[in-house]
């Protein structure tokens, strides 16, 4: 029988049990470390910018000089030269010069201030007339203002973003240490199930968990890996898991998590090492059936063989024990809001995640329910993504605001 837990309790097994997973790192180049999780401390070894830059194109001066200046008392600078980019300047500003200088050219030594072009008249005889004053620090970048040397940037455990990437470029950094990827296993299990290649006779059915659950949790941290499908045999099942649970961090077998005859996923798991099944049965909707489990180190669960069941209960709790394994506490998940479409009863007394289809209806966005039972493949394709609703709710009612969160 289930000793069924709620989503919260599952959730909280999961981080307590896999909270402190050890992964190795690697040596990765930059190019390639978007969405990998960093495992060092990044230390500036240098300013930036390393020099005193302007933000604009126009004129280096001495802020002084333009004091009081307007439209009709312009100051009048005498031009001693051009800024060239990626060149240091080779002379010094003095009191009633200026220099032209291009947006992020180097300011000369002294200068204090860029003029915007549009604030400057040049007639071409040696002199520019600035009919706009300007304080010390307008529209230039301090040596340092963006990093200074020794500041920590990037602290180990990020999960790295464009952003990060293009930070890293500008310390110079060309490859960092990343965490490496997680290896999932994925075992389809069934007398009923066959390759998707194949022509179904009678009561056979294609193998459709191993594909959707390879699309959920291929990341750029992840690497799934398949291991095929497995009739309802304890012995072939206990031999292919170990396996498994060898090559991979986590392993998920689809099907035989339930309670029937045939459904001998929860004792090939306790057969195999302690601690074994840690939860057989979580209180939701779709996915009751659902088994977490830990092997030594390994987590190994159970999801339910149909096909809707099975996705549900991946983006939910596998994507948590994937999170939990790197130590990512912040991943960023795509969602929006909108109204609910029609009334929608839910009195389970479980907690359900119900898959739905959001459109955008002139400046509405409209949550529409997608009805359907939990073997059937269709009513996925048919949604994007899904609306929680807590155990203790009796349902939706039309118009109703309601967060979505979106399929990956």
């Amino acid at each position: 029988m289930f000793d069924v837990k709620s989503v919260d309790e599952a959730l909280t097994i999961i981080e307590n049990n896999f909270k402190d997973y050890k992964l190795d790192y690697e040596l990765t180049s930059i190019d390639e470390a978007n969405e990998r999780i960093l495992c060092q401390d990044i230390i500036s070894e240098e300013d930036i910018p390393s020099f005193n830059r302007s933000t604009v194109d126009g004129y280096a001066v001495i802020a002084s000089d333009t004091f009081g200046v307007s439209d009709a008392i312009p100051a009048q600078l005498n031009i001693i030269g051009e800024i060239k980019m990626g060149e240091k300047p080779s002379f010094v500003l003095k009191q009633g010069e200026t220099c032209y200088i291009p947006t992020g050219g180097e300011l000369p030594s002294n200068a204090d201030g860029i003029v915007m072009i549009e604030y400057t008249e040049n007639f071409d005889d040696g002199d520019v007339f600035i009919s706009k004053a300007c304080s010390p620090g307008n529209n230039v970048v301090y040596k340092g203002d963006d990093v200074v040397i020794g500041a920590k940037v990037i602290g180990s455990g990020t999960l790295l973003k464009p952003q990060d990437i293009g930070l890293l470029a500008a310390l110079g950094y060309s490859e960092v240490k990343v965490k490496k990827k997680l290896r999932v296993g994925i075992i389809s299990t069934g007398d009923e199930i066959i390759g998707i290649s194949e022509k179904p006779i009678g009561s056979q059915v294609r193998d459709v968990n191993s594909y959707s659950l390879y699309a959920i949790v291929q990341t750029s941290f992840t690497t799934p890996v398949f291991y095929g499908i497995v009739p309802d045999d304890y012995n072939t099942l206990k031999e292919v898991v170990e396996k498994a649970t060898v090559e991979c961090d986590i392993v998920l077998i689809s099907g035989g998590s339930s309670v029937g005859q045939k459904d001998v996923t929860s004792d090939v798991i306790d057969s195999l090492g302690y601690p074994g099944v840690l939860v057989h049965g979580i209180a939701v909707k779709p996915g009751k059936p659902t088994i977490i489990g830990k092997i030594g180190e390994k987590a190994v669960v159970g999801l339910p063989g149909h096909p809707a069941s099975a996705f549900v209960v991946c983006n939910i709790f596998i994507t948590h024990l994937i999170n939990t394994m790197l130590g990512i506490s912040k991943r960023s998940i795509p969602k929006v809001n909108g109204e609910m479409a029609s009334n929608y009863p839910s009195n389970t007394g479980r907690e359900e995640y119900l898959p739905v289809r959001v459109e955008k209806e002139h400046d509405r966005t409209i949550i529409y329910p997608v009805y359907g039972k939990s073997s059937l493949i269709s009513i996925l394709s048919k949604s994007n993504g899904y609306i929680h609703i807590s155990r203790g709710s009796e349902g939706l009612n039309k118009g109703q605001l309601k967060e979505v969160v979106l399929w990956k």
